[in-house]
């Protein structure tokens, strides 16, 4: 299985032998600014989440419009009783304390378990399928050792392999690359892109391309942005081209013509009839609206068709343990955590849990390795911030800032088993 539709996240579980190939669409459910939203590649050759109130998203033939986030309802504990915002908890729900399971038949429930200051047993109640921790593990005054780890971030790239004819060997590539309209800089970088293309596996240029991004920087930025250039057209096989003359007003493409380099309009005219390419010649042009002309057409048809996801280092960013061997690499840092009962951690899986909240930073720890996490802070209906994590080991705490008017927080991951993982943090019944 390579894609999942899950509650608030779409799973797309590929590595560079397995690709997905995703239309998505900036639509988000609620009024966040478009311009904040990020353009996602067609390509995916890693694993991903993309949040479902962002985007309307077509896999398979099949399109899904964009939802609004969806979370249980969410449980309060008063005096020892446990309320559920639903007139009654779901059938087969129970509390599980010190490893005994207790069936909850009423609304308000009794609590077995309660928790106390530097419990290490917070409430946990199922609900179905769903688990829900109330409380955090820490509170009050205690101690992590912080390091620090590479921060990992997402861009856009075009692989040789997306494009050219796989009939063609090394020499043959490098001809027809040697005949674009390019800069000699530029050229320089699509021969080395070659290199990469013929010298090994998928993984292996996968590899290479991250490490371009992360310590070569004039060749990154030739990968995320001019490659995507119309000049790139000849190397473009298949029936791409022929799939935007299709449907362009000729005149448009007219109007065009004597701006194309000579590469790519002996490309467009092989791709046309003699008959048609007469006709667009002795027809009328016309002047195309902003974004829209024939040049503007095919780059954003190449990037979203042939885009794919790369991740890069660049920076760190600082995660934590509970214990500590002898090692000067990590620091001591004190917390104070405060009451928090009224938080609801509710998760799919038992793979992540609330560790501690303080008064500006919320903890959260990682049970299993989790080859990406994504959190997403809903602060209003036109604000939110997100956050990314990547190859997060058993065992690491990380930190989220703690806003006072965030409305809630929802997450997804995927773990070493290519599983999804889904969760959402309440402070109140929202």
């Amino acid at each position: 299985m390579i894609y999942f539709e899950g509650e608030n996240y779409h799973f797309l579980f590929c590595n560079p032998d397995s690709v997905a190939r995703v239309h998505s669409k900036i639509s988000p459910f609620y009024d966040f600014p478009l311009t904040e939203i990020e353009e996602l590649p067609y390509l995916y050759s890693q694993a991903a989440l993309i949040p479902k109130f962002l985007y309307e998203l077509e896999y398979d033939r099949k399109t899904s419009p964009s939802s609004a986030i969806k979370t249980p309802p969410y449980l309060k504990y008063t005096e020892g009783f446990l309320y559920s915002e639903d007139s009654k908890f779901p059938k087969e729900s129970e509390e599980i304390f010190d490893g005994v399971h207790y069936p909850i038949r009423s609304n308000p429930y009794r609590v077995i378990g309660t928790p106390i200051s530097k419990s290490t047993a917070p409430i946990l109640i199922i609900r179905e399928n769903l688990q829900t921790q109330l409380g955090s593990i820490q509170t009050g005054n205690f101690t992590l050792y912080r390091m620090f780890r590479k921060r990992m971030f997402s861009t856009k790239y075009l692989s040789l392999r997306d494009i050219v004819n796989p009939e063609l060997n090394e020499e043959e590539v490098i001809k027809k690359i040697e005949e674009l309209y390019f800069d000699p800089e530029s050229k320089t970088y699509l021969f080395r892109l070659v290199k990469i293309l013929y010298a090994g596996t998928p993984t292996e240029e996968q590899g290479l391309v991250s490490n371009l991004f992360t310590y070569e920087i004039e060749f990154a930025k030739f990968l995320r942005d001019r490659i995507f250039s119309i000049e790139i057209l000849p190397l473009i096989h298949g029936p791409f081209l022929n799939s935007i003359l299709n449907k362009l007003d000729e005149r448009i493409l007219k109007f065009s013509i004597p701006k194309l380099s000579p590469p790519v309009r002996r490309m467009v005219e092989k791709n046309v009839s003699k008959n048609k390419w007469k006709q667009i010649l002795d027809g009328p042009n016309k002047k195309p609206e902003p974004g829209e002309s024939f040049p503007e057409i095919v780059e954003k048809e190449i990037f979203r068709r042939f885009s794919r996801r790369i991740y890069y280092e660049e920076g760190n960013f600082p995660i934590y343990i509970d214990t500590v061997e002898e090692d000067t690499s990590k620091t001591e840092i004190e917390f104070e955590g405060i009451p928090g009962e009224n938080f609801n951690l509710n998760r799919s899986s038992n793979e992540i849990e609330l560790y501690a909240i303080t008064k500006d930073k919320i903890l959260l720890r990682i049970l299993k390795y989790m080859e990406v996490l994504r959190i997403d802070i809903y602060l209003s209906k036109k604000e939110r911030d997100q956050y990314e994590f990547f190859k997060i080991s058993a065992g690491y705490i990380l930190e989220i800032p703690k806003y006072d008017q965030a409305k809630l927080v929802i997450g997804a991951g995927i773990n070493s088993e290519r599983k999804p993982l889904e969760f959402s943090l309440l402070s109140f019944a929202y």
